[in-house]
């Protein structure tokens, strides 16, 4: 199947052209109503510690995004292509493993999804053992039609495994149990993980096994991410940036052969490693430990858990930036703002209780380039608040034309920021500028409420959560505690910005 020609019904990968034109417009005659506001205000003087404080940390932020983008421009046009002429694709494994959860998807996204699948597997022409993880009967009809074409091009074992509402984990370990179970698998297996809302490009599977063949110290690799949107224009946009960023730092984390997570829309991992008993008890009881909350078990984030595991057996992993899987998004109902909280608390939420454990296996075995990036996550949610706090407290000053000022810098370095990316990505919009600027902000306070909150777990689709009707003292205490380190926490980030000002 030809992805870039796929059409579903109400999903889009872009907006109309005249939106486009639209979202120029508007950002233009923002820019000029925002010049002529500030051309109005009388003019007050800034004093000097205001900029060597915002220059550097910008220079700081700036330069580490600079480093990351000759990273990746390197492994994209010198490294990768060097990899990639010494994989053997013409050299297949003797047996495809296929692991699908499909929670509530509607017969519009799996039809073209399996379709893509298994015309997929047919040309690979590699004996297929597969488990569909359903929970409604029309992904059932469209899976076992799809599959039962399939048995006459290659051999394969189809397995139908009923999500029981518990969570995506289970449903997955005891998929993984089943195919260890049921015969060893040779060495040269190779077991897919993917969602069951992501099409599959032709040829993905000579790629990967290409690479996993070729290379015997590669653990897992995953591939780049193009978005098909179910919502309006900012939200289609939003995970289009998000998608552009990620396919920036993948890139630069690629060239020391890691990554930040093995994304469950698609990876690819050696079948031996995958179904060892640790690799299965590891997604299923996956727990992180805290202080204060004890043991946290993971409900969702499953990619960080088997990203973890095989960056803790120290095997390699790798991005492939040509390869392009498709990812048909229902963005949870409700408003932008809504939906991109939503979706910001449940991916930050495992980003920052796969981090803490990541952090303490030390640069050595985490990589050194990694283990600084690790370390910055923790440190940039905090330096994208203080230019925010640094204006506002300014602003009480020496009046609102500060604001202005500062909403002038903020789309002078989210430009550049943008622009960065689109040199590696391809990709740029109009509304990337403030959209980034955005999910910086918003995200950061998501990411220092949850640093305190680690226990706060919600899956959008399943409403499964990770909360306890304990109402004991000691529990009513653990509630209230991370509150006040919170109220604390923005306090002293207020006192500093204060300090800075004099």
């Amino acid at each position: 199947m030809n992805v870039d020609k796929l059409v579903v019904k109400n999903f889009h990968r872009d907006d109309p052209s005249h939106v486009t034109i639209l979202w120029w417009l508007f950002f233009a005659a923002f820019l000029l109503g925002l010049w002529a506001l500030y051309t109005l205000l009388p003019a007050d003087k800034v004093q000097p510690e205001v900029l060597y404080t915002l220059g550097v940390i910008g220079l700081w932020r700036y330069g580490w995004k600079s480093i990351h983008l000759m990273r990746g421009l390197y492994y994209q046009y010198v490294r990768y292509p060097a990899l990639s002429s010494l994989a053997d694709m013409t050299q297949k494994p003797s047996e495809i493993l296929l692991v699908i959860p499909c929670y509530r998807t509607t017969p519009e996204i799996s039809a073209p999804v399996f379709k893509a699948l298994i015309d997929e597997i047919g040309n690979f022409g590699v004996a297929c053992r597969a488990v569909a993880c359903v929970t409604d009967e029309a992904d059932l009809n469209i899976i076992e039609s799809q599959f039962n074409k399939l048995q006459q091009r290659v051999p394969v074992s189809l397995y139908i495994i009923d999500q029981d509402g518990s969570g995506k984990r289970n449903t997955m370990a005891d998929a993984l149990t089943l195919l260890a179970e049921e015969r060893p698998v040779s060495k040269d297996s190779i077991l897919i993980l993917m969602d069951g809302d992501t099409v599959l490009p032709e040829g993905i599977l000579t790629k990967v096994s290409g690479f996993l063949m070729r290379y015997h110290d590669l653990g897992a690799l995953t591939t780049h991410n193009k978005p098909i949107v179910k919502g309006n224009s900012l939200t289609r946009q939003w995970y289009r940036q998000r998608m552009a960023q990620r396919h920036f730092y993948m890139s630069s984390l690629s060239l020391t052969y890691r990554v930040l997570v093995l994304t469950g829309r698609f990876s690819a991992y050696r079948a031996s490693l995958a179904l060892s008993p640790d690799f299965i008890d590891s997604l299923r009881y996956d727990h992180v430990k805290h202080w204060r909350y004890g043991r946290i078990r993971m409900l969702t984030g499953d990619d960080k858990s088997t990203w973890f595991f095989v960056l803790k057996e120290q095997w390699k992993m790798l991005y492939l930036p040509d390869v392009s899987v498709t990812c048909l998004e229902d963005a949870p109902s409700g408003s932008f703002v809504k939906t991109s909280m939503s979706l910001m608390t449940r991916w930050y939420g495992n980003m920052l209780r796969s981090n803490i454990r990541a952090i303490q296996l030390g640069p050595r075995k985490a990589g050194w380039f990694l283990w600084f990036c690790l370390l910055d996550q923790r440190i940039s949610m905090w330096t994208t608040l203080i230019g925010p706090s640094l204006a506002l407290v300014v602003a009480t000053y020496m009046g609102t034309k500060v604001v202005i000022a500062y909403l002038f810098w903020v789309i002078a370095t989210r430009s550049a920021n943008v622009l960065l990316i689109s040199i590696q990505s391809g990709q740029f919009h109009p509304i990337f500028v403030p959209l980034l600027w955005y999910e910086q902000l918003v995200g950061s306070l998501v990411k220092v409420y949850l640093f305190f909150h680690p226990n706060i777990q919600r899956w959008t689709r399943q409403g499964i959560d990770g909360k306890t009707e304990d109402n004991s003292i000691s529990q009513r205490i653990k509630r209230w505690l991370p509150h006040l380190q919170t109220t604390a926490a923005f306090s002293a980030l207020l006192i500093f910005v204060m300090w800075l000002y004099g």
